[in-house]
């Protein structure tokens, strides 16, 4: 009982200075200590610069809108990651994991890779990527340093416990596996088995990092794969009334029904702890694109047609805001915002379920299992 008020005396201590800091310098007062990011090109915010790999976009017009300029985002300016931390409160951009050099990461860590997806061997053929296995293990190493940092474990587990995580995978073990002769896996699983063998994977892996003390975890669905430019230009002939790959869409939505029901069932395990689904495929829909006048094209000149990147130093679309593709794959930052407002903040009942990640912020949780964590033998 002595332990754990001692604990929360010291979390407090840190969120006070935390919160001393942002006012002394004119800084917003985030809604959580941290804010945690796992997962592919949709929320990449450069770690795949430290990578030997040819997926990487740190080159122009990549960044044309973003103050830092090309930064290896995958867009003009700001991804669906940077838009919900900005909603969170945060400031300043969260930092990218990299190699580990990093300093600051009391604010959080993206650690997501442009290429990676569930399976290790997912991408493989993109040579180096931070796979969701390697994320994980990276923010291992986060953690440590935070309870370091902080002056033990029991703060740590309390200050972790009080962040919000994303993490947004799948699309990759798709798009860069399953939908390619490259790979074999549509030869052996059906698109049912598929999607199975891979919330199999996902569910070990959101359990791993519940285990790190992660209580508040979104969960995003994969988005309308069938509906990017370079899809729609492979597959010409498998186009429905949208204009989009219906099969490959298809496919995506097996993997995000039992997404939802493996989230449930780690719900219900973990009374602890709330997963969250964000509905990213009713999101990425004709209701969020109603602003837009061109959704079918990318902004910038790809290499080739249903090709993803953009030609480097190529002159991409003026009229930036009115495109919800920037590349072949990728969103626009005025459709990353748009996304990720509904994300933050439903719009509609089905967008978030059971919450969306503005409420799983106001969400106070049970701590009775936080203590169980052992940050020293993660």
């Amino acid at each position: 009982m002595a332990g754990g008020f001692k604990a929360l005396l010291a979390l407090s201590v840190v969120l006070l200075v935390s919160n001393w800091q942002h006012w002394t310098y004119g800084k917003a007062t985030p809604q959580v200590p941290c804010y945690f990011v796992f997962g592919d090109s949709l929320f990449d915010n450069g770690n795949n610069n430290y990578l030997t790999t040819p997926v990487k976009v740190n080159y122009l017009p990549y960044g044309i809108d973003f103050p830092l300029g090309a930064t290896g985002r995958c867009s003009n300016g700001l991804n669906i990651a940077d838009t919900i931390a900005e909603q969170l409160g945060f400031d300043s951009f969260i930092t990218d994991f990299g190699v580990g050099g990093f300093t600051n990461f009391l604010d959080g860590v993206n650690y997501g890779s442009s290429g990676a997806g569930i399976l290790d061997e997912t991408g493989y053929l993109s040579r180096d990527l931070f796979t969701m296995n390697i994320q994980l293990y990276n923010h291992k190493i986060t953690v440590s340093r935070i309870a370091k940092q902080l002056g033990g474990d029991d703060v740590a587990k309390k200050y972790l416990s009080k962040c919000i995580y994303v993490s947004d995978m799948g699309h990759n073990d798709y798009l860069n596996n399953y939908f390619l002769d490259t790979y074999n896996s549509s030869e052996i699983y059906s698109p049912d088995e598929y999607a199975q063998h891979l919330i199999k994977n996902y569910k070990t892996q959101l359990e791993d990092l519940y285990s790190t003390g992660a209580r508040k975890i979104a969960v995003f669905g994969l988005i309308r794969v069938g509906c990017m430019p370079s899809n729609i230009q492979q597959y010409p002939n498998e186009l429905d009334d949208s204009l989009c790959a219906y099969k490959l869409n298809d496919d995506v939505k097996i993997f995000n029904s039992l997404l939802q029901t493996m989230l449930e069932e780690l719900n219900e395990k973990h009374k602890d702890a709330v997963f969250t689904y964000i509905n990213s495929y009713d999101i990425d829909s004709d209701v969020t694109n109603a602003g837009f006048k061109h959704t079918r094209e990318s902004c910038c000149q790809v290499l080739q047609s249903g090709a993803v990147p953009c030609q480097s130093l190529s002159v991409p679309c003026a009229n930036r805001s009115e495109y919800v593709y920037w590349d072949g794959a990728h969103f626009t930052e005025a459709k990353a915002w748009a996304f990720g407002k509904r994300a933050f903040k439903r719009q509609l009942p089905q967008d978030a379920h059971p919450y969306d990640i503005s409420e799983l912020v106001k969400l106070e949780l049970h701590d009775n299992d936080v203590n169980n964590v052992n940050l020293a033998q993660l």
